[in-house]
């Protein structure tokens, strides 16, 4: 059985989101031992070719995979610090992992969660069919969590955080990503059921409604991926140094306290301080 990692990467104007594919998936394929693909467009291609990331994508990556750039009128105001911007949220094409992975079981991961250890090496063999983030870990504290980084909507369904997922490509997995894929489709509707806001597409929620859904509209009680440890994006990675990443991190009175970690795989919601240090986290490839 072929096991591999799976990343996707749709640029847009503010975000270079091939250029953290590549640390995301360089980190993953150098600590997991795996292999990694790359989905992503025609268009984003261009860009690391223009930009020179190209060779670096052809080195990390085992296949890159081109598909159409999804359509998408999805916004998302990302934060940089105490800086903001509503941009373009190219992300609704997840649901087509199980058909585009080239292998049997496949790790797919956000391009902005780096993996700095092999603590996930450790789920390969659970016996599940799909296996998701179980919930957020906030880095500082869980007070900056709210009740919707815990809950689907006020009525009570679990979020998983779809950052990371494991799944076995078989029949029961199938239908996952097929669910999955018919939420999105009828996001609005299922928004009515569950009664979350359906302005943002959100994967977490599709892949949390799915879940629940095929567990017969109950929590699941097996086994699930570990939570995702979150850095917001109001937080800042300020450096790297010496293997470790140097943290600016929010507190609730809106200071900062300094932070340090080292291998432990990290979501690190503020994309641009990834690209600001860019150079240092290939380095560590």
């Amino acid at each position: 059985m072929t096991k591999g990692i799976l990343i996707y990467a749709h640029n847009n104007r503010s975000v270079d989101y091939a250029l953290m594919a590549i640390i995301s998936g360089g980190l993953a394929k150098k600590n997991l031992s795996l292999p990694v693909s790359l989905v992503t467009d025609p268009s984003t291609v261009d860009w690391m070719k223009e930009s020179g990331s190209w060779s670096k994508a052809t080195e990390v990556f085992e296949q890159i995979i081109l598909v159409e750039r999804p359509v998408t009128d999805n916004n998302r105001r990302l934060s940089d610090g105490n800086e903001s911007k509503v941009v373009p949220f190219i992300n609704s094409n997840r649901a087509s992992a199980w058909d585009l992975t080239p292998y049997d079981k496949t790790l797919l991961i956000d391009s902005d969660y780096l993996i700095f250890s092999n603590a996930l090496n450790e789920y390969w063999d659970v016996d599940e069919d799909v296996l998701i983030g179980e919930s957020i870990n906030d880095i500082y504290s869980d007070s900056r969590l709210g009740y919707h980084d815990v809950y689907v909507s006020d009525v009570g369904v679990k979020l998983y955080w779809a950052t990371t997922v494991m799944f076995t490509k078989n029949a029961n997995s199938k239908l996952f990503f097929d669910t999955v894929n018919f939420i999105k489709n009828n996001y609005a509707t299922y928004a009515d059921i569950f009664r979350f806001d359906p302005r943002q597409y959100r994967n977490d929620i599709s892949f949390s409604v799915a879940k629940h859904i095929l567990t017969g509209f109950e929590e699941s009680v097996g086994v699930n991926l570990p939570p995702v440890l979150t850095l917001l994006d109001t937080d800042l990675l300020h450096d790297v140094r010496n293997n470790k990443l140097i943290l600016l991190v929010s507190s609730i009175n809106s200071d900062y306290c300094a932070a340090a970690i080292s291998n432990v795989d990290i979501h690190i919601m503020n994309k641009q301080s990834i690209i600001r240090n860019s150079e240092k986290l290939l380095g560590m490839i």
